[in-house]
């Protein structure tokens, strides 16, 4: 009921605000009789069409003293859903156990079903749009808890809405997992050129899998259940090898995940990535190159601020990823105009590793929360 009494008074203190909040699953126990709690909040957003639809979970410790709050971006075709009930291998619930909420963001491409075939609204479906988008549930967030510390938290994808967002509110903090803004000597790129390709091609959204959406779910599943399991393809003995052969080979030798030497459970990699979304809005790709190879995007007010960013980063990178994609991560966080930078390479790690690996506890989760800490106390 409080919920409802202050989203209430949220709208009618802000005119221009013409949004309602939903409550779409009360605060419920992840798992039975544990102190972890999931609260979903949905909301309408403009044009307020069939798909115009965002949510966040918050994760909670109730057992627990709240010091502070992440609103965490996911990575293209991730989304607050939580599919890892293992801290060791799962940053929000190594959090909330240690007094740091979380507040997962849902995008637009998550009500959107795989089956789901004519997909030409996502044209215009902008990182501005979802930038905007997490601005409004933003505001939501700060609403809950007024005198809350909050922390924004971006991986892959997630890193660029982050960055951006520093330009519309203000944050305690800024912690980019595998993710950079701006690219070092930055080439310039025709972006006029690169949306007429766009328009040409029509190829509004890209799709998760070309093994479909019922043979890419069973693929996974069979890995969770049994990676032993026969393999699909005769090329290879189990069915985990052969997950661990397709993650290894993706963006190039270990760059999406490091599965030859064993840096994550091929079991936890699967539970990861099964309840992924099936779509994403392919100018997204078109803006990021547009905003990262140019100083100042002059078609966008998004990076703006970028060289006066006055809040503490702290940025993890994986070393297999393809190097210009690493060095992005280290030259956004160094040129970003903060004061207060923690540099992180994360040896042998693939994209993925950085949030699941075997070593991700004391790695990357430790150091976040220590970093978190050191900022509020």
């Amino acid at each position: 009921m409080f919920h409802r009494i202050a989203i209430l008074i949220l709208s009618l203190s802000m005119p221009n605000v013409s949004f309602s909040w939903e409550l779409v699953q009360e605060e419920t126990p992840v798992l039975p009789l544990t102190p972890v709690t999931k609260t979903i909040w949905k909301q309408v957003v403009e044009p307020r069409g069939e798909y115009d639809v965002v949510s966040i979970n918050r994760y909670r410790n109730t057992e627990v003293a709240t010091i502070a709050a992440v609103f965490f971006l996911p990575g293209e075709n991730m989304n607050g859903g939580l599919t890892i009930l293992n801290e060791r291998h799962n940053l929000w619930l190594y959090l909330v156990n240690r007094g740091i909420d979380i507040y997962a963001m849902d995008y637009r491409t998550h009500y959107v079903s795989h089956e789901v075939k004519q997909i030409e609204f996502m044209k215009n479906w902008s990182i501005t749009t979802f930038v905007d988008d997490a601005a409004t549930l933003v505001t939501q967030v700060r609403l809950l808890n007024p005198q809350q510390p909050l922390f924004i938290c971006g991986f892959s994808t997630g890193v660029v809405y982050a960055y951006a967002l520093t330009g519309k509110e203000n944050f305690q903090g800024l912690i980019a997992l595998d993710g950079g803004f701006k690219q070092a000597n930055p080439q310039g790129f025709d972006l006029a050129s690169a949306l007429r390709q766009f328009d040409l091609r029509a190829d509004f959204a890209s799709v998760l899998s070309r093994r479909g959406y019922a043979g890419r779910t069973a693929f996974m599943r069979s890995v969770i259940d049994d990676p032993s399991g026969p393999a699909i393809s005769d090329r290879y003995d189990t069915i985990g090898d052969e997950f661990a052969n397709a993650l290894y080979r993706a963006l190039g030798a270990g760059a999406l995940a490091n599965t030859k030497d064993g840096v994550s459970s091929i079991r936890v990699l699967a539970q990861q990535m099964i309840d992924y979304d099936w779509y994403f809005p392919t100018i997204q790709h078109i803006e990021a190159r547009s905003i990262a190879l140019q100083d100042d995007d002059s078609s966008t007010e998004l990076d703006d601020h970028f060289g006066n960013m006055d809040l503490p980063i702290i940025y993890f990178g994986a070393s297999n990823m393809v190097a210009e994609y690493t060095l992005s991560g280290f030259y956004s966080a160094i040129q970003s105009g903060s004061r207060d930078i923690t540099l992180n390479l994360l040896e042998g790690y693939g994209h993925a590793d950085v949030l699941v690996s075997n070593s991700a506890e004391e790695d990357v989760y430790q150091v976040i929360e220590t970093w978190i800490k050191d900022r509020v106390n």
